[in-house]
């Protein structure tokens, strides 16, 4: 499901959605939500449908498209007709503006939608859909890592794409410098790398042919992320529990140069046994 309001940013929005249906295979449901029941006929809603209507089925290679007019605040119209379907896209920010910064309903809608959400950004000249770059996963140790590695190759090898998976870890300066004093090597590379050899082999089990790239490294987690994204079709990332998605999730969903991608909230937040190796869940950040 992609929501449109018929800005550039919905345009590419629903570009990319709809070549997200053609690859999944599933049809695709169109949204236009009305902040209130206009008083004659919804001419403008039905103009934009139609052209947004236009625009899927180009990209959709011909898939099933539906359109619809809703009223209500978007948001949470968005989610709750979302429900149900594999994945909502919606574009950074709607009514035209071509701003950095995350519209007010794809920010509500990170906290709100517990599904799988797709933020549709674009650097300027950038096409959308981008299909020659690899997918990139950025994990930070939490619980669930594994998953989301998993996730984001499914999605790789679904768009014939390169992985890269991302760990970044922070270490203050005073601690590297009381480290080299005792001569020591950095035991967060070490652990994380062991770790990501575990996801490594199971990444490999389920998809032989994907080329899967391995960046372990310190730094500030968001802003090396953010700057690997740059080369990136898609950066997938986890959230955090409750209603925040964290500051990686937020720096990338307000300053990313392709689209990101939010999966499930159960997938990486659930409670109970994780679903992660292990070690990697012990890396400190």
């Amino acid at each position: 499901m992609v929501g449109t309001d018929g800005s550039g940013g919905a345009t590419r929005a629903v570009a990319w959605a709809a070549e997200a249906a053609r690859l999944r295979e599933l049809p695709l449901h169109v949204v236009c939500v009305l902040h209130r029941r206009p008083a004659g006929p919804p001419l403008v809603a039905e103009s934009l449908l139609t052209r947004a209507g236009a625009v899927a089925r180009i990209n959709g290679g011909g898939r099933p498209v539906e359109t619809r007019i809703a009223v209500g605040s978007p948001t949470h119209v968005l989610a709750r007709l979302a429900a149900d379907a594999e994945l909502l896209v919606v574009g950074h920010h709607g009514g035209g503006r071509a701003l950095p910064t995350l519209g007010g309903t794809a920010a509500r809608l990170t906290g709100l939608s517990p599904g799988a959400l797709a933020v549709v950004r674009a650097a300027p000249g950038r096409p959308v859909p981008d299909r020659d770059r690899p997918v990139l996963v950025a994990v930070d140790g939490r619980p669930g890592s594994a998953a989301l590695v998993r996730h984001a190759a499914e999605l790789a090898a679904r768009r014939d794409a390169d992985l890269h998976v991302a760990h970044v870890w922070r270490e203050s300066p005073s601690d590297v410098v009381s480290r080299l004093g005792r001569r020591e090597r950095a035991p967060h590379r070490e652990e994380a790398e062991r770790a990501l050899e575990e996801i490594a082999a199971s990444v490999e089990a389920d998809h032989p042919r994907l080329r899967v790239r391995w960046t372990v490294e310190r730094g500030y987690p968001a802003w090396s992320v953010l700057e690997l994204s740059d080369a990136a079709q898609l950066v997938v990332v986890g959230r955090h529990r409750g209603r925040s998605v964290g500051a990686l999730a937020t720096v990338l969903l307000q300053a990313s140069s392709c689209p990101v991608l939010l999966p499930p909230r159960s997938l990486t937040t659930a409670s109970g046994r994780p679903v992660t190796a292990s070690a990697l869940d012990a890396v400190p950040l």
